[in-house]
């Protein structure tokens, strides 16, 4: 008969049958750096404008072909402690700044494994974490004497549309230049007078499958993909009601009968419900309505009346639609099927039924006059790369937004980190103290961003890295990668126009640190049983026990 081993004595023993405990450095965080290791590997591919894409396929069937590192990080299911870390820091990075996850993940990475090296060493972790809070420091201390550019006109599409180059490129290297235009031109179209914050909502995203990139466009106004309803397709001068009911006679709520005595009260009971909706729809034309958005069920007979009156009616599934439509037009969502007040209603110069390619639309046009809402319309070959336009879209509308609040910027390319990590080594030489292993090894972790960005590009890194380095050394601080050439070269990221904000580098270096600082305190970690129902059946008697429950 085989012997129950119980438990070790001490804190397992006093936890729940099925929990687990770590604790020791070799348990908590040298066993976890591997899941974090194969994370950074997986996403160091998709760094910078030659980063590859990947195909993820999450629980549900839906595919991703992607290099966004937010979107591979929210699809992937992790169950790693210091990998769920890492992503919380990301997904934190992406809501505040929209831009620089994957900058996080590849830091807060090689923070970690620069620790790994020294704790084996011998170096204290204290004097590790402590000499990563003092490299931060500096590194932020010393990033404003590293900016290169301040955006002085935000209205000015030219000048915009320079800033937002390097962010859209990222996605869809090759068509940056003509996309960042769009966005440019979309987002002053937009921006507020002054006084009042840039909303990022004020720009929606129409995919149309077919055509090129170059085919993409901007509307001032709303692109919907749908069709209208009725037999009006064409309306001039257009004065727009929106409902969020249904289109229609309101039903009980409770099922019922009607029994009648004969058929004179039929057919009275079905002409009364006519003649009610009939006049509802009256009642919204006198108002001076020549437009329906429904936002509900929309009832056959509702359909009949609009078309003798020549309503034109559109229907829209989403809630959000039907929101930013009423702020493009100026309208105010009823609630119920009643004629608008004047003030409800909106205004519109056109609206219009068209096609895009093979697609129908329904087109709300405002003839170049002030719209708060635009629509960029984007068009493309396949389905992937209208989700990779659609993320470089939302990249650079991001980046606009941070710009309204803080417009400096950096030099792209891998120049601020080789610019910081160059600073960073003269400060860990002449530091004295255990602190300087933890900084200097910072200074490290720096060049691994530049490296990344060239062996993805294809260069030789090694003469690359050196290249760089000796030009820092000599006090050419804008000095960056040049991607676009078979040897390795250098170029001047400023005047290249490759900017990076100000903001997303200060917040991502201070994320990946507090992360990294974080992971390296923890001392004992406590995994508690996963709830759920029973196991499925199998031919092992003991199937619904647990392995440490068999004697």
């Amino acid at each position: 008969m085989a012997a129950h081993v119980p438990p070790a004595p001490g804190l397992p023993q006093m936890l729940k049958t099925g929990m687990k405990f770590f604790s020791g450095l070799q348990e908590t965080l040298f066993s976890n750096l591997t899941a974090c290791k194969a994370l950074v590997r997986t996403l160091r591919t998709c760094y910078g404008p030659m980063g590859h894409n990947k195909l993820v396929v999450n629980h549900l069937g839906k595919s991703f072909h992607t290099s966004q590192a937010a979107t591979v990080l929210r699809e992937l299911e992790l169950e790693n402690p210091v990998a769920c870390l890492l992503r919380t820091a990301a997904e934190a990075q992406e809501e505040e700044t929209g831009d620089g996850t994957n900058f996080v993940i590849l830091l807060a990475g090689a923070l970690l494994e620069n620790a790994e090296k020294l704790l084996r060493s011998g170096v204290p972790l204290v004097h590790v974490r402590a000499g990563y809070e003092m490299a931060c420091k500096e590194a932020l201390r010393l990033l404003p004497g590293l900016v290169c550019h301040i955006l002085k006109r935000p209205r000015d599409v030219d000048e915009v549309m320079w800033v937002l180059q390097t962010t859209v490129g990222s996605k869809v290297f090759g068509h940056q230049k003509f996309l960042s235009r769009l966005v440019a031109r979309a987002c002053v179209s937009v921006t507020p007078q002054a006084g009042t914050a840039f909303d990022p909502d004020s720009i929606r995203i129409c995919k149309v499958p077919g055509g090129g990139v170059a085919d993409s466009r901007i509307l001032e106004g709303m692109v919907i993909c749908t069709e209208a309803e009725g037999v009006v397709k064409r309306v001039e001068r257009a004065h727009i009601a929106a409902y969020s009911c249904p289109f229609g006679p309101s039903g009980l709520e409770a099922k019922n009968s009607a029994v009648f005595q004969n058929a004179a009260q039929m057919k009275d009971f079905g002409g009364g419900e006519e003649k009610l909706m009939e006049r509802h729809l009256q009642a919204i034309v006198t108002s001076g309505v020549n437009t329906v958005v429904v936002g509900g069920k929309l009832d056959d007979m509702a359909l009949f009346y609009a078309n003798k009156y020549r309503i034109m009616v559109v229907r829209l599934r989403s809630r959000a639609e039907l929101q930013s439509l009423c702020r493009a037009v100026g309208a105010t969502l009823q609630h119920s099927l009643a004629p608008p007040p004047p003030e409800a209603i909106g205004h519109c110069r056109r609206v219009y039924m068209s096609e895009i390619g093979s697609t129908a639309v329904v087109v709300f046009s405002q003839d170049g006059a002030a719209c708060p809402v635009a629509t960029l319309v984007l068009r493309g070959a396949t389905p992937e790369m209208l989700d990779c336009l659609e993320e470089a879209v939302h990249d650079g509308i991001s980046v606009y937004q941070i710009l309204g609040s803080d417009p400096r910027l950096l030099p792209g390319s891998g120049a601020t980190e080789m610019a910081l990590s160059v600073r960073l080594s003269t400060l860990g030489m002449y530091y004295p103290g255990s602190e300087q292993y933890g900084i200097l090894e910072f200074s490290q972790a720096l060049k691994t961003l530049p490296a990344t960005l060239a062996e993805n590009a294809g260069l030789p890194v090694n003469e690359v890295m050196a290249k760089m380095e000796v030009q820092h050394q000599l006090g050419t601080q804008n000095t960056g990668i040049k991607l676009v050439a078979e040897e390795a070269d250098t170029i001047n990221a400023t005047k290249e126009g490759l900017l990076d904000p100000f903001l997303v580098k200060y917040r991502a270096i201070t994320l990946a640190t507090q992360v990294t600082v974080t992971l390296l305190g923890v001392s004992e970690i406590m995994v508690a049983k996963k709830s759920g129902g029973p196991k499925p059946r199998g031919e092992n008697p003991n199937w619904d026990k647990e392995p440490d429950m068999l004697e």
